[in-house]
C-alpha cells in the first residue's frame, strides 16, 4: 500500500513540472514570434526610409540638371527649351510633395511604435530640411525662368521695334533713292525725231512761213509722240539711214558730227553731249 502511494506522488510531481515547463515553452514562443515581428517591422521601415532617401538625393540631382539647362540657355533658345524646363521643375516639385507625406507617414509609424529611435527621427528630419531646401530651390529656378522668359519677350519687343524701324528708314532710304534716280533720268530725257521735210511738217515739228522760210517750233508747242525718248548720257550715235541730213535745232556745231558710213549713209556722232543738248531737249533731225 505503501508503495502505491509513492508511485502515485512521484506521478504527480512529475506532471507538474511537465506543465510546468510547456506553459513556459509557450511564452517563450510568443516572445519569440514579437521579436520578429517587430525585427521585421524595423526592417521594412529601415528600407522604405533608405529607399525614400535615396529618391530624394536623385530629386536633388534632377533639380541641379534643371540649373545648369537654365543657366546654359543662349539668346537662341526658343519657347518650347523654356517650357521644358518648367513642366521637369512641376514634375520634381510633384516628386517632393509625395516625399514629404511619406516622411509624414513614417514619421506616424514611429511615434505609434512608441520606439524612441533618436537616429530614425533625425534621420527622418534632416530628410524633411532637405525637401524643403530643394522646394525653397525650385522656386528659385522659377522665378528665374519667369525673369529670363520676360527679358527674352523684352529683347525680342526690342528687336522687332528695331527691325521695324530699319524697315521703315530703309523704305524712306530706297523711297529718296527712287526719286532721285527718276529726277535724274528726267533731267536727262532728251528727244530726237528723224523723218522728210513733208513728214516733220506733218506732224507739226516745221512750219513755212511767209516768204517761203521754214520755222522750227518749240518744244511747247510740238507734238512729242512723234519723237524717240532717249537718255542724252548714253546717246551718242543716231543713225538716220539717209544720204542726205540737215539738223533742223540748235545745236552747237563743236558738239556733233556728221559721219558718213561705208554705204554713204549718215550718222550722227555726239561728241559733247552736255553741249549738245545744251539749248533744248529736242533734235529734229531732216532726211531725203
Amino acid at each position: 500500500m505503501k508503495k502505491s502511494l509513492l508511485i502515485c506522488g512521484v506521478a504527480a510531481l512529475l506532471l507538474g513540472a511537465c506543465s510546468g515547463n510547456q506553459k513556459k515553452l509557450d511564452e517563450d514562443s510568443v516572445k519569440i514570434a514579437t521579436l520578429t515581428q517587430e525585427y521585421n517591422e524595423a526592417t521594412d521601415f529601415n528600407d522604405s526610409l533608405m529607399l525614400l532617401m535615396n529618391d530624394i538625393y536623385t530629386g536633388l540631382d534632377s533639380i541641379n540638371t534643371q540649373e545648369g539647362l537654365l543657366y546654359n540657355m543662349g539668346a537662341g533658345d526658343n519657347v518650347d527649351r523654356r517650357a521644358e524646363i518648367r513642366q521637369n521643375l512641376a514634375n520634381i516639385r510633384a516628386r517632393l510633395n509625395a516625399n514629404r507625406q511619406l516622411l509624414e507617414q513614417m514619421q506616424q509609424r514611429l511615434d505609434a511604435s512608441g520606439n524612441q529611435n533618436a537616429v530614425l527621427s533625425k534621420t527622418i528630419a534632416q530628410l524633411k530640411d532637405r525637401i524643403a531646401s530643394q522646394d525653397e530651390k525650385i522656386t528659385q529656378l522659377e522665378t528665374e525662368l519667369a525673369s529670363a522668359r520676360t527679358q527674352i519677350e523684352d529683347l525680342n519687343t526690342q528687336v522687332s521695334e528695331t527691325q521695324e524701324q530699319v524697315k521703315t528708314e530703309t523704305a524712306a532710304k530706297e523711297q529718296a533713292q527712287a526719286e532721285t534716280v527718276a529726277a535724274e533720268n528726267a533731267a536727262n530725257t532728251v528727244y530726237y525725231a528723224i523723218g522728210t521735210n513733208k513728214e516733220l511738217k506733218k506732224n507739226g515739228l516745221l512750219e513755212k512761213k511767209f516768204l517761203g522760210s521754214t520755222k522750227v517750233l518749240k518744244g511747247d508747242e510740238i507734238n512729242t509722240a512723234y519723237f524717240t525718248t532717249a537718255d542724252k548720257r548714253s546717246l551718242t550715235i543716231i543713225p538716220t539711214k539717209s544720204k542726205k541730213v540737215k539738223v533742223w535745232t540748235n545745236m552747237p556745231s563743236d558738239s556733233y558730227q556728221v559721219v558718213e558710213n561705208a554705204d554713204k549713209t549718215k550718222t550722227i556722232k555726239i561728241t559733247n553731249p552736255s553741249e549738245f543738248w545744251k539749248y533744248t531737249r529736242y533734235l529734229i533731225i531732216q532726211v531725203d
